[in-house]
């Protein structure tokens, strides 16, 4: 089982999806974690500014290692400057094709630009990672599904509810972390237990994270016993 993940920043896994990332981990998943922003506008007082993407560098690789991701790659680009272009289409494509995951996760197209257009850049890239027209250089992968988190924004009308109840406590050990980040985003780990507890109580658990498949490509139904699952 191999999982793939995108954000446009280091803290987005965590607040998103750090508990369903460290459940794929606890079932043997290889997961794979993508930053498409180096984090250089995320700095608390002016000191921090030369130092800040080497900080934010440290962090990610002990939250890795709470989370049980294997592997990662920041793409460097600056934040505002985050693009839903050829290079980031290319880029995403690039991750999908070499990896090989069974599922990709992202943001959900709200929040504010970079989070927008890395969900835009991914679901694009995703949609055209299997067809052999795009990157005729690359070896094409097949279809697999694609599912969007929330960060910032509340998901509107979640799909889907990970119980995550067992993995919380990584999901906040991941985010104290991030102290880098407690100057820029406030309240996080307040918002990350009261969001999780929402999501939870809506399935009867403890905690809980929202999802939403990706609707670009439709789902192929043969049996229809599929059309009666919960």
């Amino acid at each position: 089982m191999k999982i793939l993940v995108f954000c446009a920043h280091a803290d987005d896994e965590v607040i998103g999806l750090g508990g369903t990332i460290r459940k794929f981990a606890d079932a043997g998943a290889d997961i794979r974690l993508i930053h498409f922003s180096a984090g250089a506008e995320g700095y608390a007082s002016p000191e921090e500014k030369e130092t800040i993407c080497a900080t934010r560098a440290a962090e990610v690789k002990k939250v890795c290692r709470i989370l049980g991701i294997s592997s990662y790659r920041n793409f460097n680009l600056l934040d505002w400057s985050i693009t839903a272009d050829n290079s980031t289409y290319r880029l995403v494509i690039e991750e999908i094709r070499s990896f090989q995951p069974d599922a990709v996760f992202t943001h959900l197209e709200s929040d504010y630009r970079d989070h927008k257009n890395v969900s835009i850049a991914v679901a694009e890239g995703h949609f055209h990672a299997s067809l052999a027209c795009a990157m005729e250089a690359a070896p094409v992968w097949k279809n697999v599904p694609l599912y969007h988190f929330e960060v910032i924004k509340l998901m509107p009308e979640p799909e889907l509810i990970v119980d995550i109840s067992g993995t919380m406590s990584a999901k906040l050990e991941a985010m104290e972390v991030y102290a880098s980040q407690t100057g820029v985003v406030g309240g996080a780990d307040q918002m990350l237990e009261s969001r999780a507890a929402m999501r939870g109580q809506s399935i009867g658990v403890l905690y809980g994270e929202a999802l939403i498949r990706n609707r670009m490509r439709p789902r192929k139904i043969t049996d229809l016993n599929t059309l009666l699952e919960m």
